[in-house]
């Protein structure tokens, strides 16, 4: 048996991975638009953003942006009227034997695949990103887009994820990389 599947319909049934971050005051886990790759020790699609010395092949990219929940300042479970009506996916605290929070449950995440897209999550060493550049992961702990090779710690040329349709000149680039004014760029993913 082999059943086609509607790739946007199926990735809204992926989870970010549960974590070890206990902090429960609303922290960023990952960001909207990181790119992320299928954590291979679960049987279910569970997502994880890239660490620095992670070699995965990237599955797509993160559609919100996912925060841990407020349990450190409120009761479990409480969600923040600015949260309401938001994108943001709110990972809820996971317990120990003892009751202890020891991290977040995994929460379900939209993963995105191929098309066009407009991103502020992207980092090139200030310099300008011009159309039809190819970009790869920044591997850090916000797995960014990037198209300074390996000056960015990205993944290889061989494994490109993405390509700019509509770039940033090097001042709005470093705009966005300071977070002072944020340029969106248009990419086509390729994965």
């Amino acid at each position: 048996m082999f059943i086609p599947r509607h790739p946007v319909v199926e990735n809204q049934f992926c989870q970010f991975a549960a974590t070890t971050i206990s902090g429960g005051a609303g922290n960023v886990l990952a960001y909207a638009g990181s790119a992320c790759y299928l954590d291979d020790s679960q049987t279910d699609a569970s997502v994880k953003i890239f660490a620095a010395d992670e070699a995965k092949e990237c599955f797509g990219f993160l559609m919100q942006k996912v925060k841990a929940g407020y349990h450190s300042v409120h009761p479990v479970g409480y969600v923040l009227p600015g949260d309401l009506g938001s994108s943001d996916a709110i990972a809820q605290p996971s317990y120990n034997n003892n009751g202890v929070i020891n991290g977040t449950k995994p929460v379900p995440v939209g993963v995105a695949h191929l098309g066009i897209w407009d991103t502020i999550h992207y980092a090139n060493g200030s310099s300008a990103l011009n159309a039809g550049t190819v970009l790869g992961v920044r591997k850090n702990s916000m797995s960014e887009l990037t198209g300074q090779g390996g000056s960015m710690n990205s993944l290889s040329a061989n494994k490109a994820v993405a390509v700019v349709v509509k770039g940033a000149l090097a001042a709005q680039v470093s705009a966005n990389e300071a977070n002072t004014t944020l340029y969106p760029i248009r990419v086509k993913l390729l994965k």
